[in-house]
């Protein structure tokens, strides 16, 4: 089993967040543990994420933005801190920009 992580920063006018959701439903039914951490124009795509996967969304950029996002399932709001812990546990990185 591996970890993946899925950084997304890219913003609504991409398909990265339908790659991302692709990428994390077929690793999920593998066996693989996926998180998605969210941050610059990505925390966008919180609402296209929840309940698929779990989601970290940067606070700082959320704030930044002045979003105000709506309490979703397995979705919640982290740091850069977060971000760090994700990556040292993660067997394997995907950055989507």
């Amino acid at each position: 089993m591996l970890n993946f992580l899925f950084l997304l920063t890219a913003g609504p006018r991409t398909e990265a967040v339908h790659t991302a959701k692709a990428l994390s439903l077929a690793a999920g039914a593998a066996g693989h543990r996926v998180e998605v951490f969210l941050a610059g124009d990505g925390v966008a795509h919180a609402g296209s994420l929840a309940g698929v996967v779990p989601v970290t969304l940067c606070d700082a950029d959320l704030r930044w933005r002045q979003a105000q996002p709506v309490e979703m399932a397995g979705v919640h709001r982290g740091s850069l801190r977060d971000l760090a812990r994700e990556c040292r546990e993660a067997d394997r990185i995907l950055v989507f920009r």
